[in-house]
């Protein structure tokens, strides 16, 4: 299957499914992935608190656990090829504190340790690059958190009515992007967009990019600005939702026009959807779109992550 074919498979990919958990009997939610396994974790994060969630929630990256997790916690390692080695260590980790542990993955060793350890294993389709995988893990988790049904499906089909659309928005972002250093300046929720928008640029448009956070970067990354020469070699994207604090949407307008002001257009880019996660993955989508057709116009593959099987490679030697 061809990226593109990927890209618009991932609608479809959002699928609703019914299951017995409650994650309010949990002290804290702790998610675990990496790279386009680890996303799905930022997005639950930040759907929970959205939607008023009293369980404390968080994204992790890295090897272990944190100190404070272990017994009464929830913790669900996402690799969608069941073999990312910081997520089998989070697995590892989880099952040796005591922790309620769920795997998700197409396989791998997840599934291997989820049977040998008698703890729940969700599988998922495999063939898909990890970052073109997204629809699946996330519907996935957002399944095991109780989304409603309606409110899962209802993104689905706004994703599928705006696949059109987001692709050739998704051409025209790429054509500004050209030649620059993409810059995303994100609200707070807008900040997963922001680094899916990098982290796709980075792997399927194989260039740099970046992303700060209001109201934060109002306090340091503004400043660069300063810097003509750097900033003649960045594109910027203000992104915003519509739920975002009001104080905040005041900082983007005054973001832009501080930009303008210096000579610099910024594309100013909000999802379309009745709800938040629809909106948010709207916006995701496009990034996605505007990855893929900034690869071809440099000239790349979108597939292929050389530098990374590199460093697999390298790792496995032990």
């Amino acid at each position: 299957m061809s990226p593109e074919e990927m890209l618009r498979t991932f609608p479809d990919q959002l699928e609703w499914e019914e299951f017995d958990l409650d994650p309010s009997s949990f002290g804290r939610v702790i998610f675990c992935g990496m790279g386009g396994s680890g996303i799905v974790g930022d997005i639950a994060v930040r759907w929970m608190e959205h939607r008023g969630s009293s369980v404390p929630a968080v994204s992790y990256r890295g090897y272990g656990l944190p100190p404070w997790a272990g017994e009464g916690d929830l913790v669900v390692c996402t690799s969608y090829s069941g073999n990312t080695e910081e997520t089998v260590s989070n697995f590892l980790t989880a099952v040796e504190r005591g922790a309620t542990v769920i795997a998700i993955s197409s396989g791998g060793k997840l599934r291997e340790l989820s049977q040998q350890h008698g703890t729940r294993h969700i599988e998922i389709p495999g063939g898909f690059a990890p970052r073109y995988a997204l629809g699946f893990m996330l519907s996935k988790l957002l399944s095991l958190l109780n989304i409603d049904r309606g409110e899962l499906e209802e993104a689905r089909e706004n994703l599928r009515s705006s696949l059109e659309e987001c692709a050739r928005q998704g051409e025209e972002i790429a054509r500004r992007l050209y030649g620059y250093v993409p810059v995303m300046y994100a609200t707070p929720l807008t900040e997963v967009c922001a680094f899916r928008w990098k982290t796709q640029i980075n792997e399927n448009s194989k260039t740099q990019a970046y992303f700060a956070v209001l109201p934060e970067m109002h306090h340091n990354e503004v400043v660069g600005l300063d810097n003509a020469q750097i900033r003649s070699k960045c594109a910027f994207i203000l992104m915003q939702d519509a739920g975002d604090h009001e104080r905040v949407l005041r900082r983007v307008d005054i973001t832009a026009d501080l930009l303008r002001d210096l000579g610099v257009v910024p594309l100013r880019l909000s999802g379309k959807g009745n709800s938040y996660l629809s909106r948010l993955l709207h916006l995701i989508f496009t990034g996605d779109w505007a990855s893929y057709h900034l690869a071809l116009k440099y000239g790349f593959d979108p597939l292929p992550v050389k530098i990374i099987d590199y460093i697999k490679g390298e790792l496995s030697k032990g």
